[in-house]
């Protein structure tokens, strides 16, 4: 509350409490330095005066009051609009930092699948040229046992016909002598 309504008050408070002495000090006393009629006016003003004091005070105690209320609601108001904006701003920054580290992890991951990738592609590469080069040392050793075989073959060939024609003489001298 400000000095200004506390001062009225104050003074408020002190005519009320200054009038109600007056007025008990006088029905006590029972002093007649006034007559009855202006002993009653008194009293009327002093009644009648307390009383548009009394709700005037009051009046401007409850506006007031209900002006600072208005300042604080508003203040709080104010104050609280501030930090769920710095809220939503830190969230959104918070958002934007899991983003880019998503976006960094997804691509230190894509990267890996790559070289992974490039890396078995080399593997296979290697072990198809290891086959092909096994095929072609098999495709001579085949090679080499075809010729041996054939070779084999005649060989067998010309011993056959070598036994052929020792038969063939056996035979023909054995008719001979026979």
């Amino acid at each position: 509350m400000s000095d200004r309504n506390t001062k009225g008050m104050n003074a408020a408070a002190a005519t009320i409490t200054a009038a109600t002495m007056l007025s008990t000090a006088l029905k006590i006393t029972g002093v007649d330095i006034m007559d009855a009629g202006t002993l009653e006016t008194l009293k009327e003003i002093i009644d009648i005066g307390i009383t548009p004091v009394l709700l005037i005070v009051f009046v401007c105690y409850f506006i007031s009051k209900s002006k600072d209320d208005d300042k604080r609601v508003n203040t709080a108001y104010k104050e609280t609009q501030g930090k769920i904006e710095e809220m939503a701003a830190s969230a959104r920054k918070h958002e934007d930092t899991m983003a880019a580290e998503n976006a960094k992890r997804e691509e230190m991951l894509r990267s890996e699948a790559e070289k992974r990738e490039t890396m078995l592609r080399k593997e296979a590469e290697k072990r198809e040229s290891m086959l092909m080069l096994n095929m072609e040392k098999i495709t001579v050793s085949m090679d080499s046992i075809t010729r041996t075989l054939d070779k084999m073959e005649n060989s067998f060939s010309g011993i056959e016909s070598r036994l052929e024609k020792i038969e063939y003489k056996i035979g023909e001298d054995g008719g001979r002598n026979g």
